[in-house]
């Protein structure tokens, strides 16, 4: 079923800057690669069908195979454009995303990367269609490989170069595939999330900072070159800049507030499955709250063009992010992105 997105973009546009009116842009389906954030049950169905712990219990309140209390933002996207949410690749839908990818191929990892989500989207028969969007999500645990790198192995300097490689070879065969028109979403800050805080360490939190902020950058060059050589319409997300501007101001967002921005849901006595006025459901993933936030920022962008990543820098800039990240730059640490 095809449908036409007209996003009323007011409140969204009011946390950010003035913006032209909102277009219309009709798409007729939605692919998804990607990690846990997009997962919509591929990771918890391998792990099953093996045998392997189940990574996403409903008991403990995830939520149908996502890594959630509720739908993640592929879902919430697929039901704009469709009426349903994102169904995995493993119950016959277009969502090839697995909790646990990175960008790059890692020895040893049995999580799929791009390419391998590629090659099974080449097999399964699919085919993108001039009005199909493509949503990619990739690189946070590209950047938690290399956080405990950096905290395990002595003098270890992190570099993400084989990520963004990683990202343009799978961006350029998706459009050797067909698609047209691609979204990629750039990764929050991973040095905030409570799997990296949990450890008290401001260096580690700093660092994941850091790579976080640079690995979203040049994602964000390699999507902007893209579109340059090929004409089509390939949009960045900058979800790092987009996780400062909503813990500025949580109601803007339509989140609850006080907003829990450190704390896992599933830490807390009686709080899970609602998770309300909490941005973590686990110490990894975000709370459906959360979720349908940012869904609600792709959609106004895709609908009205805005806010372009350059937005979101005076949003970071706003927030002194830049100047904290200039400081942890001069660390002897010094992670090389390209």
């Amino acid at each position: 079923m095809m449908r036409t997105i007209w996003i009323g973009v007011a409140a969204f546009v009011g946390t950010c800057c003035a913006a032209p009116a909102p277009a219309a842009t009709t798409f007729g389906d939605l692919f998804v690669f990607g990690d846990s954030l997009v997962d919509s049950g591929n990771a918890r169905a391998a792990r099953l069908a093996t045998g392997g712990v189940d990574p996403a219990p409903p008991a403990f309140g995830y939520f149908e195979g996502r890594f959630s209390n509720g739908y993640n933002f592929a879902d919430f996207l697929s039901l704009d454009l469709t009426g349903g949410p994102a169904t995995a690749f493993a119950f016959g839908g277009s969502n090839f995303s697995v909790g646990g990818a990175q960008s790059a191929e890692v020895a040893g990892d049995a999580s799929p990367s791009f390419a391998e989500q590629i090659a099974a989207f080449t097999g399964s028969g699919q085919a993108f269609g001039g009005d199909s969007l493509v949503l990619v999500t990739l690189g946070g645990n590209d950047v938690r490989g290399e956080i405990a790198k950096a905290a395990t192995v002595p003098g270890y300097q992190p570099s993400l170069v084989p990520a963004r490689a990683a990202l343009e070879e799978g961006l350029t065969s998706l459009i050797n595939l067909g698609a047209r028109n691609i979204v990629v979403t750039g990764l929050p800050n991973v040095g905030q999330i409570p799997a990296v805080t949990q450890f008290g360490s401001a260096g580690l939190s700093s660092l994941g900072a850091q790579l976080s902020f640079g690995l979203n950058q040049t994602f964000g060059q390699s999507v902007a070159g893209l579109a340059t050589q090929t004409g089509y319409n390939l949009q960045f997300f900058d979800l790092f800049g987009y996780q400062s501007a909503l813990y500025a101001d949580p109601a803007a967002f339509g989140l609850a507030v006080p907003l829990d921005t450190s704390r896992a849901c599933l830490s807390i006595r009686d709080a899970a499955p609602a998770c309300n006025g909490f941005v973590y459901f686990d110490t990894i993933h975000p709370t459906t709250q959360l979720h349908r936030a940012v869904a609600t920022g792709i959609t106004a962008q895709i609908a009205s063009a805005v806010p372009e990543p350059a937005t979101w820098m005076m949003w970071i800039t706003g927030f002194g992010l830049v100047g904290a990240i200039m400081r942890w730059r001069r660390r002897e640490v010094r992670p090389s992105f390209a």
